[in-house]
């Protein structure tokens, strides 16, 4: 096949790639590796879908950010971490951040906690906090929240 021929499929594949769903930088390229193109060819395809606005990292990491926090209850240091993950700018992933209604935040971080809470009843005390604590963790909310929810917790106990 000729480079041109390779090109225009592959070229193809990609805007069928990028149309399916919100795509960023990184996700083209590792989709280019798997298809073992030349860097000339990566680069030259990598610019034009950037050119024709197939693919924006800013686009991306907002739809990203608002799909995990809404579907997923995921909190901000777990989407910060996978936005890293996937090579996007620092000023983007901040702004991204700030963007998040914080009253829904807190909102949903409530509703989930709760959630977890009483899913964890079963357990002695000690056992139900720190397991709470590390299922809440791991899902990327912030120290301060999860410590304010279990004062709350104990302040309602007395």
């Amino acid at each position: 096949m000729k480079e041109q021929e390779i090109y225009t499929e592959i070229l193809v594949k990609l805007k069928r790639y990028c149309k399916y769903q919100e795509r960023c930088k990184s996700d083209i390229e590792n989709k280019l590796n798997k298809l073992s193109v030349t860097e000339k060819i990566k680069e030259s395809i990598i610019h034009e879908l950037s050119q024709k606005n197939y693919f924006d990292n800013k686009r991306f990491s907002h739809e990203y950010a608002v799909g995990k926090f809404r579907n997923n209850n995921w909190g901000k240091i777990k989407i910060r971490y996978n936005l890293m993950g996937k090579f996007i700018e620092k000023n983007i992933i901040d702004e991204t951040l700030k963007n998040i209604p914080q009253d829904e935040y807190t909102s949903t971080f409530n509703k989930m906690a709760n959630k977890e809470w009483m899913h964890k009843s079963k357990l002695d005390l000690t056992s139900r906090k720190r397991r709470f604590y590390k299922t809440v963790q791991s899902r990327g909310w912030e120290f301060d929240l999860i410590n304010k929810f279990l004062s709350e917790i104990k302040k309602n106990k007395t």
